[in-house]
């Protein structure tokens, strides 16, 4: 599947300040990531930390908290992990998918609400 990317609305919890960023659609992703320091001035709290590989093979370690995240007209409260700096370091990964209840047209690249989940 090729990649793309969506227009994301993240925050804290509280949902008193919000970001809008653009993010890459990774369903081969966990969970989603964004720039530990947009995740700081958003003050998501750091929660615990997590181990993850990466799709080079490299083992990494970063904090991970609860954030609020918009797509499309659709929120929720998501895990969110506190990943490196850098334009191209926000991903929404296959969980936040699932938690927003959308899937993925990789034909059109883009994200569709459904209604249809598995039991």
């Amino acid at each position: 599947m090729g990649t793309f990317s969506t227009t994301v609305r993240i925050g804290n919890r509280a949902g008193a300040e919000t970001f809008e960023v653009e993010a890459l659609v990774d369903t081969g992703a966990s969970h989603s990531m964004f720039p530990a320091s947009l995740l700081d001035g958003l003050r998501v709290a750091r929660r615990s930390q997590i181990d993850g590989v990466l799709a080079d093979g490299n083992e990494v370690s970063y904090w991970t908290g609860w954030a609020l995240i918009g797509i499309d007209g659709e929120e929720g409260t998501c895990r969110v992990i506190f990943g490196p700096e850098g334009d191209g370091n926000s991903v929404i990964g296959a969980t936040t998918l699932q938690m927003l209840l959308f899937k993925v047209d990789p034909v059109r690249e883009a994200l569709e609400p459904t209604t249809r989940v598995r039991l």
